[in-house]
Protein backbone atom coordinates (compact mmCIF):
# COMPACT_ATOMS: atom_id res chain seq x y z
CA UNK A 1 0.00 0.00 0.00
CA UNK A 2 2.96 2.56 -0.79
CA UNK A 3 1.59 5.91 -2.17
CA UNK A 4 3.67 8.74 -4.01
CA UNK A 5 4.68 10.68 -0.28
CA UNK A 6 5.09 7.51 2.10
CA UNK A 7 4.54 7.93 5.95
CA UNK A 8 6.22 6.15 8.45
CA UNK A 9 4.56 5.28 12.50
CA UNK A 10 6.44 5.00 15.61
CA UNK A 11 4.61 3.43 18.88
CA UNK A 12 6.27 4.48 21.88
CA UNK A 13 5.90 3.23 25.10
CA UNK A 14 7.60 5.49 27.75
CA UNK A 15 8.22 5.47 30.99
CA UNK A 16 5.43 8.39 32.34
CA UNK A 17 3.12 7.68 29.17
CA UNK A 18 2.66 6.15 25.21
CA UNK A 19 3.29 7.84 22.18
CA UNK A 20 2.06 7.89 18.00
CA UNK A 21 4.52 10.08 15.71
CA UNK A 22 4.32 10.10 12.45
CA UNK A 23 7.28 11.09 10.05
CA UNK A 24 7.48 11.57 6.13
CA UNK A 25 10.31 9.95 4.55
CA UNK A 26 12.90 12.91 5.12
CA UNK A 27 12.19 12.89 8.75
CA UNK A 28 9.44 16.01 9.11
CA UNK A 29 7.26 14.93 12.05
CA UNK A 30 3.98 15.42 11.17
CA UNK A 31 2.10 14.72 14.04
CA UNK A 32 2.72 13.47 17.44
CA UNK A 33 0.17 12.34 20.17
CA UNK A 34 1.12 11.46 23.85
CA UNK A 35 -1.09 9.70 26.92
CA UNK A 36 -0.22 9.72 30.20
CA UNK A 37 -0.54 6.37 31.56
CA UNK A 38 0.82 5.05 35.55
CA UNK A 39 1.71 1.71 37.41
CA UNK A 40 0.20 0.01 40.13
CA UNK A 41 2.17 -1.25 43.08
CA UNK A 42 2.23 -5.00 43.87
CA UNK A 43 2.41 -6.60 47.22
CA UNK A 44 4.93 -9.72 47.02
CA UNK A 45 7.47 -11.13 49.74
CA UNK A 46 10.34 -8.70 49.46
CA UNK A 47 7.70 -5.83 48.80
CA UNK A 48 10.22 -4.05 52.20
CA UNK A 49 13.44 -4.38 50.13
CA UNK A 50 11.86 -2.86 46.36
CA UNK A 51 8.78 -2.14 45.31
CA UNK A 52 6.42 -4.62 42.24
CA UNK A 53 5.04 -2.40 39.93
CA UNK A 54 2.79 -3.77 37.09
CA UNK A 55 0.83 -2.43 34.37
CA UNK A 56 -2.48 -3.51 32.96
CA UNK A 57 -1.79 -4.20 28.79
CA UNK A 58 -5.40 -3.92 27.95
CA UNK A 59 -5.26 -0.52 29.13
CA UNK A 60 -1.84 0.44 27.90
CA UNK A 61 -2.87 -0.83 24.43
CA UNK A 62 -5.98 1.17 24.44
CA UNK A 63 -4.10 4.12 24.97
CA UNK A 64 -1.69 3.53 22.03
CA UNK A 65 -4.88 2.73 19.92
CA UNK A 66 -5.75 6.31 21.14
CA UNK A 67 -2.75 7.73 20.30
CA UNK A 68 -2.61 6.41 16.98
CA UNK A 69 -5.97 7.16 15.71
CA UNK A 70 -5.64 10.93 17.07
CA UNK A 71 -2.14 11.40 15.58
CA UNK A 72 -3.53 10.22 11.89
CA UNK A 73 -6.01 12.60 12.08
CA UNK A 74 -3.82 15.53 13.38
CA UNK A 75 -1.18 14.69 10.59
CA UNK A 76 -4.00 15.22 8.02
CA UNK A 77 -2.93 11.99 6.34
CA UNK A 78 -5.14 8.72 5.74
CA UNK A 79 -4.15 5.39 6.79
CA UNK A 80 -3.42 3.90 3.88
CA UNK A 81 -0.81 6.44 3.25
CA UNK A 82 1.23 5.15 5.79
CA UNK A 83 4.09 2.25 4.36
CA UNK A 84 5.09 0.96 7.67
CA UNK A 85 5.20 1.20 11.34
CA UNK A 86 7.75 0.08 13.75
CA UNK A 87 7.70 0.34 17.84
CA UNK A 88 10.39 1.25 20.24
CA UNK A 89 9.84 1.06 24.15
CA UNK A 90 11.55 1.19 27.73
CA UNK A 91 14.87 -1.43 28.27
CA UNK A 92 14.36 -3.89 30.93
CA UNK A 93 10.41 -4.37 30.66
CA UNK A 94 8.99 -7.95 30.76
CA UNK A 95 5.65 -9.68 29.46
CA UNK A 96 4.76 -12.77 30.14
CA UNK A 97 1.89 -14.66 27.66
CA UNK A 98 0.28 -18.24 28.22
CA UNK A 99 -0.26 -20.66 25.45
CA UNK A 100 -3.13 -19.01 24.31
CA UNK A 101 -1.18 -15.62 23.70
CA UNK A 102 -2.93 -13.81 26.55
CA UNK A 103 -1.28 -11.47 28.68
CA UNK A 104 -0.48 -13.41 32.63
CA UNK A 105 2.60 -10.72 34.02
CA UNK A 106 3.22 -6.89 32.64
CA UNK A 107 6.07 -5.49 34.52
CA UNK A 108 7.66 -2.04 33.85
CA UNK A 109 11.11 -1.63 34.45
CA UNK A 110 11.00 -0.88 37.56
CA UNK A 111 9.44 -3.54 38.51
CA UNK A 112 11.80 -5.36 41.65
CA UNK A 113 9.66 -8.52 41.62
CA UNK A 114 13.21 -10.15 40.12
CA UNK A 115 14.77 -9.71 43.31
CA UNK A 116 14.61 -13.05 44.64
CA UNK A 117 15.72 -14.62 40.75
CA UNK A 118 18.19 -11.87 41.18
CA UNK A 119 20.05 -14.06 44.31
CA UNK A 120 19.40 -17.03 42.30
CA UNK A 121 21.45 -15.49 39.05
CA UNK A 122 23.90 -14.79 41.36
CA UNK A 123 24.35 -17.60 43.30
CA UNK A 124 25.35 -19.83 39.85
CA UNK A 125 26.67 -17.58 37.47
CA UNK A 126 29.52 -15.42 38.01
CA UNK A 127 29.28 -12.30 37.68
CA UNK A 128 32.47 -11.90 35.31
CA UNK A 129 31.16 -14.91 32.85
CA UNK A 130 27.39 -12.67 32.92
CA UNK A 131 29.49 -9.93 31.79
CA UNK A 132 31.34 -11.43 29.28
CA UNK A 133 27.96 -13.15 27.69
CA UNK A 134 25.35 -10.59 28.38
CA UNK A 135 27.14 -6.80 28.88
CA UNK A 136 25.13 -6.61 32.09
CA UNK A 137 25.09 -7.05 35.85
CA UNK A 138 23.85 -6.96 38.98
CA UNK A 139 20.83 -9.32 37.65
CA UNK A 140 18.13 -8.29 39.65
CA UNK A 141 15.88 -5.87 36.89
CA UNK A 142 16.01 -8.52 33.88
CA UNK A 143 13.54 -10.93 32.29
CA UNK A 144 15.67 -13.66 33.42
CA UNK A 145 15.28 -12.95 37.01
CA UNK A 146 11.83 -12.31 37.00
CA UNK A 147 11.26 -15.32 34.97
CA UNK A 148 13.23 -17.69 37.55
CA UNK A 149 10.77 -16.03 40.09
CA UNK A 150 7.46 -16.16 38.28
CA UNK A 151 7.82 -19.78 37.43
CA UNK A 152 8.15 -20.66 40.88
CA UNK A 153 4.87 -19.03 41.62
CA UNK A 154 1.74 -21.76 42.93
CA UNK A 155 -1.32 -21.58 41.18
CA UNK A 156 0.07 -19.05 38.39
CA UNK A 157 -0.06 -20.40 34.45
CA UNK A 158 3.19 -21.28 32.48
CA UNK A 159 4.69 -19.13 30.78
CA UNK A 160 4.53 -19.55 27.11
CA UNK A 161 6.52 -16.83 25.49
CA UNK A 162 8.73 -13.46 26.90
CA UNK A 163 8.40 -11.05 25.09
CA UNK A 164 10.41 -7.14 25.68
CA UNK A 165 7.84 -4.27 25.71
CA UNK A 166 8.48 -3.44 21.78
CA UNK A 167 8.15 -7.20 21.09
CA UNK A 168 4.99 -6.42 22.91
CA UNK A 169 3.26 -3.80 21.15
CA UNK A 170 4.31 -5.70 17.32
CA UNK A 171 2.57 -8.78 18.39
CA UNK A 172 -0.61 -6.94 19.54
CA UNK A 173 -0.24 -5.00 16.06
CA UNK A 174 0.36 -8.02 14.01
CA UNK A 175 0.04 -10.94 16.04
CA UNK A 176 4.22 -11.72 15.40
CA UNK A 177 6.42 -12.97 18.07
CA UNK A 178 9.71 -11.87 17.28
CA UNK A 179 12.60 -10.29 18.81
CA UNK A 180 15.74 -7.42 18.27
CA UNK A 181 18.62 -7.83 20.08
CA UNK A 182 19.01 -4.11 21.06
CA UNK A 183 15.83 -5.10 23.53
CA UNK A 184 16.80 -8.32 23.97
CA UNK A 185 20.30 -7.46 24.99
CA UNK A 186 18.08 -5.98 28.13
CA UNK A 187 16.93 -9.67 29.60
CA UNK A 188 20.23 -11.28 30.51
CA UNK A 189 19.19 -13.85 27.89
CA UNK A 190 21.31 -12.39 25.03
CA UNK A 191 25.01 -13.42 24.33
CA UNK A 192 26.22 -10.28 23.09
CA UNK A 193 28.97 -11.14 20.91
CA UNK A 194 26.70 -13.17 18.70
CA UNK A 195 23.20 -11.82 19.05
CA UNK A 196 21.55 -14.45 19.15
CA UNK A 197 20.64 -16.40 22.53
CA UNK A 198 22.75 -17.89 25.33
CA UNK A 199 22.55 -21.85 25.27
CA UNK A 200 24.80 -21.21 28.12
CA UNK A 201 22.50 -19.58 30.17
CA UNK A 202 19.50 -21.11 28.87
CA UNK A 203 20.94 -24.21 29.92
CA UNK A 204 21.94 -23.16 33.15
CA UNK A 205 18.31 -22.32 34.57
CA UNK A 206 16.56 -24.67 32.31
CA UNK A 207 14.85 -21.86 30.14
CA UNK A 208 13.48 -23.58 27.01
CA UNK A 209 14.83 -21.48 24.11
CA UNK A 210 10.93 -22.41 22.62
CA UNK A 211 9.93 -19.36 25.19
CA UNK A 212 11.94 -16.80 23.64
CA UNK A 213 11.01 -14.95 19.95
CA UNK A 214 13.21 -15.72 17.06
CA UNK A 215 15.94 -12.97 16.88
CA UNK A 216 15.26 -10.26 14.14
CA UNK A 217 17.42 -7.38 12.98
CA UNK A 218 15.81 -4.10 13.53
CA UNK A 219 13.84 -2.99 10.21
CA UNK A 220 13.10 -6.50 9.38
CA UNK A 221 9.77 -6.99 7.74
CA UNK A 222 7.57 -8.92 10.53
CA UNK A 223 3.75 -8.98 9.63
CA UNK A 224 1.00 -6.70 8.86
CA UNK A 225 -1.77 -5.33 10.92
CA UNK A 226 -4.39 -7.47 11.81
CA UNK A 227 -8.42 -6.42 11.53
CA UNK A 228 -8.43 -6.46 15.18
CA UNK A 229 -5.66 -4.21 15.87
CA UNK A 230 -6.69 -1.73 13.01
CA UNK A 231 -10.00 -1.41 14.88
CA UNK A 232 -8.27 -0.49 17.38
CA UNK A 233 -6.09 1.75 16.00
CA UNK A 234 -7.07 3.65 12.74
CA UNK A 235 -4.11 2.05 11.36
CA UNK A 236 -5.37 0.38 7.60
CA UNK A 237 -5.58 -3.25 8.04
CA UNK A 238 -2.70 -4.59 6.05
CA UNK A 239 0.08 -1.97 6.54
CA UNK A 240 3.09 -3.45 7.17
CA UNK A 241 5.00 -3.89 10.48
CA UNK A 242 8.68 -4.02 11.18
CA UNK A 243 11.10 -4.80 14.05
CA UNK A 244 11.71 -1.48 16.05
CA UNK A 245 14.19 -1.30 19.05
CA UNK A 246 14.75 -0.65 22.59
CA UNK A 247 13.97 3.23 23.18
CA UNK A 248 17.79 4.72 24.07
CA UNK A 249 19.18 3.05 20.95
CA UNK A 250 16.15 4.53 18.79
CA UNK A 251 17.04 7.71 20.39
CA UNK A 252 20.96 7.38 19.42
CA UNK A 253 19.74 6.26 15.84
CA UNK A 254 17.52 9.70 15.63
CA UNK A 255 19.78 11.91 16.92
CA UNK A 256 21.92 10.57 14.24
CA UNK A 257 24.70 8.80 16.97
CA UNK A 258 25.65 5.82 14.73
CA UNK A 259 29.46 6.35 14.25
CA UNK A 260 31.63 4.95 16.45
CA UNK A 261 33.49 6.59 18.96
CA UNK A 262 30.66 9.36 19.19
CA UNK A 263 28.05 9.39 22.18
CA UNK A 264 25.00 10.66 23.11
CA UNK A 265 22.74 11.32 26.68
CA UNK A 266 19.12 11.38 26.15
CA UNK A 267 17.74 13.51 28.82
CA UNK A 268 14.46 12.26 29.26
CA UNK A 269 12.91 10.85 31.99
CA UNK A 270 16.65 9.48 33.49
CA UNK A 271 19.76 9.89 31.05
CA UNK A 272 21.47 7.17 29.41
CA UNK A 273 24.43 8.14 28.24
CA UNK A 274 25.96 6.04 25.27
CA UNK A 275 29.11 5.47 23.41
CA UNK A 276 29.09 3.58 20.18
CA UNK A 277 31.65 1.01 19.54
CA UNK A 278 32.52 -0.69 16.09
CA UNK A 279 34.42 -3.48 18.73
CA UNK A 280 32.61 -5.41 21.72
CA UNK A 281 33.78 -4.36 24.80
CA UNK A 282 32.80 -4.75 28.31
CA UNK A 283 33.56 -2.92 31.87
CA UNK A 284 34.92 -5.92 33.77
CA UNK A 285 34.41 -3.29 36.58
CA UNK A 286 30.64 -4.02 36.36
CA UNK A 287 29.80 -0.17 36.16
CA UNK A 288 28.99 -0.05 32.78
CA UNK A 289 26.56 -2.00 30.76
CA UNK A 290 27.66 -2.93 27.06
CA UNK A 291 24.48 -3.74 24.64
CA UNK A 292 23.28 -4.05 20.94
CA UNK A 293 22.68 -0.80 18.87
CA UNK A 294 19.86 -0.89 16.35
CA UNK A 295 22.50 -0.52 13.48
CA UNK A 296 23.67 -3.69 12.55
CA UNK A 297 27.66 -4.70 14.01
CA UNK A 298 26.99 -1.52 16.00
CA UNK A 299 27.56 -2.13 19.99
CA UNK A 300 27.08 0.49 22.72
CA UNK A 301 28.72 1.32 26.17
CA UNK A 302 26.20 3.11 28.57
CA UNK A 303 26.63 4.80 31.68
CA UNK A 304 23.23 6.37 32.77
CA UNK A 305 22.88 9.28 34.97
CA UNK A 306 19.71 8.20 36.64
CA UNK A 307 16.75 10.57 36.97
CA UNK A 308 16.61 13.72 35.55
CA UNK A 309 13.41 14.77 33.93
CA UNK A 310 11.35 13.08 36.61
CA UNK A 311 13.25 14.55 39.36
CA UNK A 312 13.34 18.18 37.22
CA UNK A 313 9.36 17.55 37.42
CA UNK A 314 9.13 16.87 41.03
CA UNK A 315 11.00 19.72 41.77
CA UNK A 316 8.75 22.04 39.58
CA UNK A 317 5.75 20.24 41.18
CA UNK A 318 7.22 21.62 44.80
CA UNK A 319 7.84 25.10 44.00
CA UNK A 320 4.30 25.22 42.02
CA UNK A 321 5.16 25.42 38.60
CA UNK A 322 3.59 22.30 36.59
CA UNK A 323 1.08 22.29 33.13
CA UNK A 324 2.19 22.33 29.94
CA UNK A 325 4.04 26.02 30.19
CA UNK A 326 5.86 24.96 32.85
CA UNK A 327 9.62 24.81 31.24
CA UNK A 328 9.08 28.25 30.15
CA UNK A 329 7.94 29.58 33.94
CA UNK A 330 11.09 27.36 35.10
CA UNK A 331 13.38 29.49 32.30
CA UNK A 332 11.92 32.84 33.18
CA UNK A 333 12.74 32.34 37.28
CA UNK A 334 16.07 31.10 36.10
CA UNK A 335 16.24 34.61 33.98
CA UNK A 336 15.76 36.77 37.25
CA UNK A 337 18.13 35.58 39.47
CA UNK A 338 20.41 38.43 40.39
CA UNK A 339 24.16 38.30 39.90
CA UNK A 340 24.37 38.93 43.08
CA UNK A 341 22.59 35.73 44.56
CA UNK A 342 23.92 32.96 46.21
CA UNK A 343 25.58 30.10 44.28
CA UNK A 344 23.51 26.82 44.83
CA UNK A 345 24.78 22.89 44.16
CA UNK A 346 22.47 20.67 43.57
CA UNK A 347 22.38 16.49 44.25
CA UNK A 348 19.22 15.59 43.48
CA UNK A 349 18.10 13.16 41.32
CA UNK A 350 21.21 12.62 38.91
CA UNK A 351 23.71 10.06 39.87
CA UNK A 352 27.11 8.04 38.62
CA UNK A 353 26.06 4.94 37.17
CA UNK A 354 27.35 1.93 39.48
CA UNK A 355 24.93 -0.56 40.46
CA UNK A 356 27.25 -3.04 42.14
CA UNK A 357 27.59 0.17 45.03
CA UNK A 358 23.62 1.43 44.47
CA UNK A 359 22.85 2.79 47.60
CA UNK A 360 18.90 3.90 47.52
CA UNK A 361 19.72 5.67 50.88
CA UNK A 362 21.80 8.08 49.69
CA UNK A 363 20.26 11.74 50.27
CA UNK A 364 19.24 14.41 48.18
CA UNK A 365 20.47 17.93 48.22
CA UNK A 366 20.67 21.82 47.37
CA UNK A 367 24.24 22.91 49.06
CA UNK A 368 24.63 26.58 49.14
CA UNK A 369 26.18 29.28 51.85
CA UNK A 370 24.08 30.60 54.65
CA UNK A 371 24.02 34.19 54.07
CA UNK A 372 22.30 35.81 56.86
CA UNK A 373 22.25 39.43 55.67
CA UNK A 374 22.92 38.63 52.14
CA UNK A 375 20.86 38.23 49.40
CA UNK A 376 19.59 34.34 49.69
CA UNK A 377 18.97 32.20 46.91
CA UNK A 378 15.82 32.59 44.96
CA UNK A 379 13.99 29.72 42.94
CA UNK A 380 15.37 30.42 39.76
CA UNK A 381 18.58 29.42 42.23
CA UNK A 382 17.54 26.20 42.80
CA UNK A 383 16.37 25.48 39.63
CA UNK A 384 19.23 26.64 38.04
CA UNK A 385 21.45 24.33 40.08
CA UNK A 386 19.53 21.31 39.38
CA UNK A 387 19.87 21.85 35.37
CA UNK A 388 23.44 22.30 36.15
CA UNK A 389 23.72 19.20 38.09
CA UNK A 390 22.13 17.24 35.10
CA UNK A 391 25.35 18.62 32.70
CA UNK A 392 27.50 17.36 35.35
CA UNK A 393 26.32 14.18 36.00
CA UNK A 394 26.18 13.54 32.29
CA UNK A 395 29.74 14.86 32.39
CA UNK A 396 30.61 11.86 34.84
CA UNK A 397 29.10 9.37 33.50
CA UNK A 398 30.58 10.28 29.95
CA UNK A 399 34.08 10.12 31.58
CA UNK A 400 33.16 6.44 32.80
CA UNK A 401 32.63 5.15 29.52
CA UNK A 402 35.83 6.96 28.39
CA UNK A 403 37.64 5.45 31.05
CA UNK A 404 36.99 1.84 29.38
CA UNK A 405 37.69 2.88 25.41
CA UNK A 406 40.95 4.97 27.02
CA UNK A 407 39.78 7.86 24.17
CA UNK A 408 37.37 10.93 24.37
CA UNK A 409 34.34 11.31 22.96
CA UNK A 410 34.09 12.38 19.42
CA UNK A 411 31.48 14.26 20.13
CA UNK A 412 28.40 14.25 22.15
CA UNK A 413 25.07 14.61 20.62
CA UNK A 414 21.59 15.63 22.92
CA UNK A 415 18.38 14.76 22.29
CA UNK A 416 15.38 14.31 24.74
CA UNK A 417 12.78 16.25 25.78
CA UNK A 418 14.61 18.63 28.37
CA UNK A 419 16.73 19.73 25.59
CA UNK A 420 13.86 22.54 25.26
CA UNK A 421 15.68 23.48 27.87
CA UNK A 422 17.99 26.64 26.96
CA UNK A 423 19.39 26.60 30.25
CA UNK A 424 20.41 23.24 30.37
CA UNK A 425 21.88 23.52 27.38
CA UNK A 426 24.06 26.66 28.21
CA UNK A 427 25.00 24.67 31.24
CA UNK A 428 26.02 21.64 28.82
CA UNK A 429 27.81 24.35 27.08
CA UNK A 430 29.98 25.83 30.27
CA UNK A 431 30.99 21.99 31.54
CA UNK A 432 31.04 19.30 28.95
CA UNK A 433 34.47 20.36 27.61
CA UNK A 434 33.49 18.15 24.38
CA UNK A 435 32.37 18.71 20.98
CA UNK A 436 28.41 19.28 21.22
CA UNK A 437 25.50 18.32 18.89
CA UNK A 438 21.43 18.90 20.25
CA UNK A 439 18.78 16.42 17.90
CA UNK A 440 16.27 19.19 16.32
CA UNK A 441 13.70 16.58 16.80
CA UNK A 442 13.16 15.92 20.50
CA UNK A 443 11.27 13.28 19.95
CA UNK A 444 14.42 11.24 18.75
CA UNK A 445 13.21 7.90 19.81
CA UNK A 446 9.94 7.90 18.22
CA UNK A 447 12.02 9.16 14.75
CA UNK A 448 14.34 6.03 15.05
CA UNK A 449 11.44 3.80 15.44
CA UNK A 450 10.06 5.38 12.63
CA UNK A 451 13.30 5.62 10.37
CA UNK A 452 13.71 1.68 11.17
CA UNK A 453 10.21 1.48 9.57
CA UNK A 454 11.44 3.67 6.35
CA UNK A 455 14.31 1.13 5.91
CA UNK A 456 12.21 -1.80 6.23
CA UNK A 457 9.78 -0.49 3.78
CA UNK A 458 12.74 0.41 1.13
CA UNK A 459 12.18 3.90 1.49
CA UNK A 460 16.26 4.02 2.22
CA UNK A 461 18.46 1.71 1.26
CA UNK A 462 20.29 0.92 4.77
CA UNK A 463 20.24 2.53 8.20
CA UNK A 464 22.92 4.86 7.67
CA UNK A 465 21.50 6.63 4.77
CA UNK A 466 17.91 7.12 5.97
CA UNK A 467 19.41 9.01 9.10
CA UNK A 468 21.60 10.91 6.79
CA UNK A 469 18.55 11.75 5.11
CA UNK A 470 16.07 11.86 7.87
CA UNK A 471 17.69 13.45 10.99
CA UNK A 472 18.98 16.52 11.47
CA UNK A 473 21.29 18.21 14.34
CA UNK A 474 22.59 21.32 15.14
CA UNK A 475 26.37 22.52 16.69
CA UNK A 476 25.70 23.84 20.44
CA UNK A 477 28.80 26.41 20.26
CA UNK A 478 31.10 26.41 23.88
CA UNK A 479 30.52 28.22 26.42
CA UNK A 480 33.90 30.79 26.36
CA UNK A 481 33.80 30.25 30.04
CA UNK A 482 33.50 26.36 29.83
CA UNK A 483 37.37 26.38 30.21
CA UNK A 484 37.18 28.16 33.49
CA UNK A 485 34.35 28.61 35.53
CA UNK A 486 32.31 25.86 34.24
CA UNK A 487 35.10 23.57 34.56
CA UNK A 488 36.10 24.57 38.13
CA UNK A 489 32.09 24.22 38.56
CA UNK A 490 32.26 20.69 37.78
CA UNK A 491 35.51 19.90 39.58
CA UNK A 492 33.35 21.27 43.15
CA UNK A 493 30.74 18.81 42.05
CA UNK A 494 32.88 16.05 41.39
CA UNK A 495 34.86 16.38 44.72
CA UNK A 496 31.44 16.85 46.63
CA UNK A 497 29.53 14.03 44.93
CA UNK A 498 31.19 11.38 46.93
CA UNK A 499 30.75 13.33 49.99
CA UNK A 500 27.04 12.81 50.07
CA UNK A 501 27.57 9.33 51.20
CA UNK A 502 28.69 10.25 54.92
CA UNK A 503 24.96 11.52 55.42
CA UNK A 504 23.83 8.42 54.13
CA UNK A 505 21.64 6.29 57.46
Amino acid sequence: MPSEDPFFAALDFGTGGGKCAIFDAAGARLAVVREPWGYQQVSYEHEDLVHGSSFDPHAFWAALGRCARKAIAEAGVSADSISGIAATALRLGTVFLDAQGHEIYAAPNMDGRGLAGGFEVMERLDAARAIGITGHWPPFVFSLARLLRFRKLKGEPRVAHVLSLNDWITYRLSGTLACEPSNAGESMLLDISSRSWSTEILEMFSVDEGLLPPLVEPGTALGRVTNEAAEQTGFAPGTPVFAGGADTQCALLGAGVVQPGHAGAVLGTTTPVMMVDADLRFDEAGKLWTGCHVVPDLWTLESNAGDTGIAFEWLLGIVGLDGDDAYQRAEQLISDIPESASAVMSFAGPQIFDLLNFDPSRPAAFVFDNPPFGVRPTTGSFLRAFLANVACAARANLEQIEEVRSQPAASLTLTGGMTRLPTLLREFARTSRRPLLVSDEPHATALGAALLAAVGANAHSSVPAAAKAMVRVRPLEPDPSFNDAGDAEYQRWRKRYPELKTFSS
